[in-house]
């Protein structure tokens, strides 16, 4: 079968070309072929068309066969260069091999022309196949270098701490949270046994996530709290190889503080929540009785309207009960649903409906309470309950910090509740409270709440169902 053959002659005698071309067909090749006699025509020749075989003379008139190698070499070109000639000697043809002919065929002997072609080509195309798998191999390393980088970067910046442990428990490989968690380079806790660096780590033995993931060949799970009072979620991620065995597993840390804190928050509020529906609904059954016994009351004032002793006890019952209606009340309206929107209300009835929710229990943990209000107060423009909340959660904090100083009565266990006028830089007025612990702090350390006023203009009416 006939094989197609891209030959380039460089030879200065046509005959001896003739002679070249007639001895590949015969050899049983298809050739197209190219002949040249100078170095330009050969520079030319190299440059515009791509062939199989470069078969030289050794001798030209204005060059030689080294000079044409060497122009090959030059253009980076990987061809089969065969020398034929006529004279050529064994030395010669040595010192052309070396400077990196392929082959050599003297012209009386052209029968070994076909074989060396196909030995270069084969050799050749070996040549090529053994470059581009290099170069795959190369581009491939370069890409396994990024993707490695990119891969890397990705790990480092997790925030979560990311850890690779052998069977052994010894560190294979971690990311940078880990290692500013440990305060150390990631390179130095490579080797370094697991428990040695979690000093703290409050799962060992049979309960380390990491060990019984390697025993049932799962992802488990454990909740840890550190000494410095963080609580972690860790993971324990096995990695098998393709016989199904455990060989690594990778320990996934998260800080879970906040969320175990914003879950007892919610519980709390759930808590306090259903604590509100329980004390709204005690304060709705007592209303009832109470005004049973100021009604009873009040007949009873009436028929001793002329008996002043008994009048004056009649009066205590009668003031008592509308003073426990009067928390029924504020109770009532404080654990009441209403719409969220803002109207006008005055900061001293504010203070108010929260001090009769409280008051009690400042009596009973032996606080005095002083109270100097401006009755000038301008009102503000707020959600009630939500100010009244605030201001009751200051009066706990506030009765919270007496108790951890003056465990029992003192005279210096005094709350002091305070009000001023002061106005904005833009010329508003605002009503500002502020609670000081007498004796105890000066007032520039004391805490503040600020309600910024609205002009008589700009108060807004409330909505038809408020």
């Amino acid at each position: 079968m006939s094989r197609h053959l891209n030959v380039l002659i460089v030879e200065d005698s046509e005959d001896d070309v003739l002679l070249l071309k007639r001895h590949l067909r015969q050899g049983g090749y298809l050739i197209h072929c190219g002949w040249v006699d100078t170095a330009a025509a050969l520079n030319q020749a190299l440059s515009e068309e791509s062939w199989d075989v470069v078969i030289s003379d050794y001798s030209l008139p204005s060059f030689t066969a080294i000079d044409a190698l060497f122009m090959l070499q030059k253009k980076g070109l990987d061809i089969p260069f065969i020398i034929v000639s006529g004279a050529i000697g064994e030395e010669i043809a040595v010192s052309a091999m070396k400077a990196g002919a392929h082959d050599y065929v003297m012209k009386d002997n052209l029968a070994r022309l076909g074989p060396a072609i196909e030995r270069e080509l084969r050799e050749a195309a070996m040549r090529r196949d053994r470059y581009e798998a290099e170069e795959a191999l190369k581009e491939s390393e370069r890409e396994n270098r990024e993707i490695s980088r990119e891969f890397r970067a990705l790990l480092d910046n997790i925030p979560d701490s990311l850890t690779l442990l052998d069977s052994s428990m010894q560190v294979v490989w971690s990311n940078l949270s880990t290692a500013k968690l440990l305060n150390c380079n990631p390179d130095e806790l490579a080797n370094h046994h697991c428990e040695k660096l979690w000093t703290d780590c409050s799962a060992r033995g049979d309960d380390c996530p990491v060990r019984k993931s390697f025993i049932s060949c799962q992802v488990e799970k454990a909740v840890i709290k550190a000494n410095d009072d963080r609580t972690w979620g860790v993971r324990a991620i096995p990695i098998s190889n393709r016989h199904g065995q455990v060989v690594s597993v990778i320990k996934m840390a998260s800080d879970i503080t906040r969320q175990i804190q914003l879950r007892e928050e919610a519980s709390r509020a759930g808590q306090l929540a259903s604590l509100g529906e329980l004390a709204a609904g005690v304060a709705h059954e007592i209303n009832n009785p109470i005004n049973g016994i100021i009604n009873y009351a009040q007949i009873l004032a009436d028929q001793f309207s002329e008996d002043a002793e008994n009048q004056e006890i009649v009066q205590e019952i009668i003031d008592e009960g509308e003073r426990i209606a009067n928390i029924a009340k504020n109770l009532l309206d404080f654990a009441k649903a209403r719409p969220e929107f803002k109207k006008p209300v005055s900061a001293e009835d504010i203070l108010a409906a929260s001090l009769a929710l409280t008051k009690s229990q400042l009596n009973r943990d032996g606080i005095k309470l002083i109270i100097d209000m401006n009755p000038g107060l301008p009102p503000v423009l707020a959600h009630l309950q939500q100010v009244q909340q605030v201001i009751l959660n200051l009066i706990s904090n506030a009765r919270y910090a007496l108790n951890q100083k003056y465990s029992a009565a003192d005279p210096e266990k005094i709350f002091h509740i305070e009000s001023e006028l002061c106005s904005t830089p833009g010329g508003r007025l605002c009503a500002c409270l502020f609670w000081t612990r007498e004796l105890v702090l000066p007032r520039r350390y004391c805490p503040r709440l600020w309600i910024r006023s609205i002009p008589p203009n700009r108060v807004a009416p409330a909505p038809a169902s408020a």
